[in-house]
């Protein structure tokens, strides 16, 4: 069975990581831009990254036969600096017009302030000009009110919920997050959901529309999480088809609609 991890931070991992997500079947990746540890003093610190997420990861990614793609945006947990965020956001476009970035993301809360409104509401906009995907980022604390007022911004911009993913959802959030009708994720990390919750969360609301992720960072992450996920739920007798759909064609169907995801190449992979 093939994998297509759809939220992971490869920035974080290391060869090693790639060679054993290789031999596990994971074909494919997309890594959207997040906070590196440290909080960044300058424009170009970002914009230093954003080329490495979208030139060099690729490259390492395909010495171990891993298609890698990218999420491009100002993250929510450094956007409380109005300032470098917005300084950011005027230089993002030649970033988002890469062929390797799939979406605006990841974009949301982080604190539910004002400043984190302030900064994702025009990032939504952006994605509404340029007809792009977005991946929102749901907060790790207040995360049912940050959930809530996300969706209502997203609808304020009037952005197609064909076009967003929710991620981050847990038991609280995935309500919410199906009721709006884009496509819901789940994290499989020791703080998050594990591979047991969000069978939970399958058994109440099927996999139409569902994606897990690894979101593997500098955390206790394990970049093969969304292969574990495939072995429980194979466990608990669900048909390989079902499987299937959640760890490659669902992610497929979405970033699709970028019209940057080279169907070709996965295929081949």
């Amino acid at each position: 069975m093939k994998f297509f991890d759809p939220h992971i931070h490869c920035y974080s991992r290391t060869t090693d990581d790639y060679e054993r997500m290789s031999l596990s079947g994971v074909r494919a990746v997309v890594e959207p831009s997040f906070w590196l540890g440290s909080e960044r003093r300058y424009p170009g610190t970002y914009f230093d990254y954003f080329e490495h997420i979208l030139s060099f990861e690729p490259k390492r990614a395909k010495q171990y036969g891993i298609d890698h793609y990218c999420c491009i945006a100002m993250n929510p947990k450094e956007a409380n600096n109005l300032d470098l965020a917005h300084e950011v956001i005027d230089g993002l476009k030649r970033y988002l017009l890469h062929d390797r970035c799939l979406a605006i993301g990841e974009v949301g809360f982080d604190r539910i302030t004002v400043a984190e409104e302030e900064v994702m509401k025009r990032q939504l906009k952006i994605a509404k000009e340029l007809n792009m995907l977005v991946m929102v980022h749901t907060p790790h604390q207040n995360k049912r009110e940050g959930t809530e007022r996300t969706i209502h911004l997203l609808k304020e911009v009037g952005l197609d919920p064909d076009q967003v993913i929710i991620d981050h959802n847990n038991l609280d959030t995935i309500d919410l997050s199906v009721a709006y009708g884009g496509w819901s994720a789940m994290t499989i990390y020791p703080t998050k959901v594990s591979p047991a919750q969000a069978i939970e969360i399958f058994a109440r609301y099927g996999t139409d529309r569902m994606m897990v992720n690894t979101a593997a960072d500098w955390g206790p992450s394990n970049p093969l999480n969304v292969v574990k996920t495939a072995l429980e739920m194979r466990i608990k007798e669900y048909a390989e088809d079902v499987i299937e759909k959640l760890v490659w064609d669902n992610p497929i169907q979405f970033y699709r609609q970028s019209g940057k995801l080279k169907l070709a190449e996965l295929e081949e992979a």
